[in-house]
């Protein structure tokens, strides 16, 4: 299956205020207003991805044509990020022979990598494309002339008048006043050619209804009053959960965003899907994937997605087969990020915008991962002694230290403190929950949603000696919540085990479409086998600090844990001891019969594809986040 269009709609910088960002984000939502067909793009072409030294035919001697990367702005994530690029010093010319399809557009993006200040003895770069001789494309980029030339150029360039011809495309690439020197390094960045056909968008009716699936980053299920969690930081779920189903046993399928999120939006575990993240390599979706928000658009189904997490992003192509998916800033260090009422509030927007039309929205929020910092009225007053970093929620470089065994664990008073800000922070998406569902009331389109709402992971609090996740698979990491609540669910609760990869047949079944074949999940609405749960995670500290894998296979009874480049394993008795505290492996039957089937399955999982994009700065995106040092 090839890729279907992203069209990404960009709020602003990460180095932007957010209230500037949502201010624009309102200025520009006429641009949210959709055609009354739907365009999907398929890749027929892919021209950067690697480098075919036979298509270069001119470049500098010195300073030949390289596949590399780029980053225009360190300071700019959203626009200025590195990414994969082929390094192109003017002057430079790389030919491709190839047959445009009908309705073909070409995609491309342009950056130069230059002198963070003015300097009037440089020149910038020109970019060209020409097809068959003729020049169908040209920008200048200029880094030393002007700051606003410091960021990636995004550009489509319509090619239909040239519908199935063989023809010759050149990129190419020169110094814009000859006589100077060129102002940096010249890159071309997701270079594809794209086929593009349209798709008739089903109306809003009562009998079919639109699907929200909410997303809430490091929301562990047993913080939650629906959930058991009193007092309950969570009213409005709670209002929404006695509506619904309630999946008292929702397992996600790894311990942190990137693969868990993966496994949600394809239906395959993070082994066959390949977006691990334990390499740069493994940090981009592989366009031949089925995902849930392509297979939706497919079937005519209005796609939007809004994130306030910039690893679900089009730089790890979590975000292909969206319509429209918007990346809301990020800034970690200095708080302006998107807020769960910002999320909803862009999402609203967008549903003003295009009404009657049956969508699919995804809505990822940031509430409650670290740094945990609740609006001040929901804020705990601080135990006395404890230090700065945690009174402010701010324990990103805190959590790596423990986890290494750098630092002590915190004591007693530090850990609840954590414990009371993110409950706090789970409040406050809680309220923001609510507005969401009187803003679908106001917009008509409530009793005609069906809301499922998860999470991609949970959070630890030295249950088992760490903070933070991502390097465990203890329950207080997997086990999430998962409520479907809407027209045509009968309430109540479920018992039975279910996953992240059954998220995909779900929605699939709501939307009235069959699934793709492969998909490793089950629709949870329907009868399905009793199966173990798998997830693993390949940023496990291993004994001498490094990166291992750790998977574990999980049934309503037993929980395996497995360590293969360490050769041990755990083995815990759910039902006796649902904290898993008192390791029974070796002293019981099971945990040789799991490791077995754990050994099985690993071997008859599909491989996962080759993937030819990569996101070279997705080591630093981690750090930000606090998964790595």
């Amino acid at each position: 299956m090839t890729p279907p269009r992203i069209a990404v709609v960009s709020a602003v910088g990460l180095c932007l205020a957010l209230a500037f960002a949502v201010d624009r984000v309102a200025r520009r939502s006429t641009r949210l207003r959709l055609p009354s067909r739907i365009t999907i793009e398929n890749v027929v072409a892919d021209l950067s991805g690697t480098l075919d030294r036979s298509a270069v035919v001119a470049e500098p001697s010195d300073a030949p044509v390289r596949a590399g990367e780029l980053e225009p702005n360190p300071y700019y994530k959203l626009h200025g990020g590195r990414r994969p690029a082929l390094l192109a010093p003017p002057p430079s010319r790389i030919r491709h022979r190839l047959r445009l399809p009908a309705d073909a557009v070409l995609e491309l993006s342009t950056g130069v990598q230059g002198p963070a200040t003015r300097d009037t003895r440089l020149a910038g770069i020109r970019f060209s494309v020409s097809i068959d001789g003729e020049e169908v494309f040209a920008r200048t980029i200029d880094p030393a002339a002007s700051r606003r030339d410091r960021r990636w150029f995004d550009d489509r360039v319509e090619l239909g008048h040239l519908a199935e011809r063989e023809v010759e495309l050149t990129l190419g690439t020169d110094v814009a006043v000859p006589a100077r020197r060129p102002s940096g390094i010249p890159g071309w960045s997701h270079v594809r050619v794209l086929h593009q056909t349209h798709r008739d968008r089903q109306p809003a009716r009562p009998d079919a209804p639109n699907v929200l699936l909410l997303l809430v980053d490091t929301l562990r299920a047993d913080q939650l009053g629906c959930y058991g969690a009193a007092p309950s930081p969570s009213p409005s779920l709670d209002r929404l959960a006695r509506q619904g189903l309630v999946f008292e046993s929702a397992i996600a399928q790894a311990p942190w965003t990137v693969p868990s999120v993966a496994s949600i939006f394809t239906g395959l575990h993070p082994t066959s899907h390949g977006l691990t993240g334990d390499r740069v390599q493994a940090s981009f979706l592989a366009d031949t994937l089925p995902t849930l928000a392509a297979h939706a658009e497919q079937g005519g189904i209005t796609t939007i997605g809004v994130s306030a997490n910039f690893v679900v992003s089009r730089e790890t192509n979590l975000a292909r087969g969206f319509e429209t998916f918007i990346a809301l800033p990020e800034n970690r260090d200095s708080r302006e990020e998107a807020r769960a009422s910002d999320v909803n509030g862009v999402f609203l927007d967008w549903l003003h915008q295009n009404p009657g039309r049956r969508f699919l929205a995804y809505l990822h929020y940031m509430e409650p991962h670290e740094p945990y910092d609740p609006p001040a009225a929901l804020r705990p007053v601080p135990p006395e002694g404890i230090a700065p970093a945690v009174a402010r929620g701010h324990v990103k470089d805190l959590m790596l230290a423990i986890n290494h065994g750098r630092h002590a664990p915190l004591g007693p008073a530090a850990v609840g403190y954590l414990r009371a800000l993110y409950q706090a922070e789970v409040r406050t998406w809680d309220t923001a929950l609510g507005g969401l569902l009187e803003g679908l009331a106001a917009a008509g389109v409530r009793e005609s949603t069906v809301i499922l709402v998860t999470a991609d992971h949970g959070e630890e609090f030295q249950e088992h000696g760490r903070l933070g996740h991502g390097t465990q698979l203890y329950d207080e990491l997997l086990r999430v919540p998962l409520v479907i609540a809407g027209p045509g669910i009968v309430p109540g609760r479920v018992a039975e085990q279910a996953q992240g990869i059954d998220v995909f047949p779900t929605v699939s079944a709501l939307l009235g479409l069959p699934p793709p074949p492969g998909l490793e999940g089950q629709n949870l609405l329907a009868a399905r086998a009793a199966r173990p749960a798998i997830s693993e995670t390949r940023n496990a500290i291993g004994p001498d600090g490094t990166e291992i894998r750790l998977l574990s296979l999980r049934t309503p009874e037993w929980k395996l844990i497995h360590a293969p480049a360490l050769g041990r394993s755990e083995l815990y008795d759910l039902a006796h001891d649902p904290g898993e505290h008192d390791d029974r492996f070796g002293a019981v039957p099971q945990g040789a019969a799991l490791r077995e089937t754990l050994a099985a399955w690993e071997s008859a999982a599909p491989s996962p594809p080759v993937m030819t994009y990569y996101d070279p700065a997705f080591p630093e995106k981690l750090r930000a986040l606090g998964y790595v040092e």
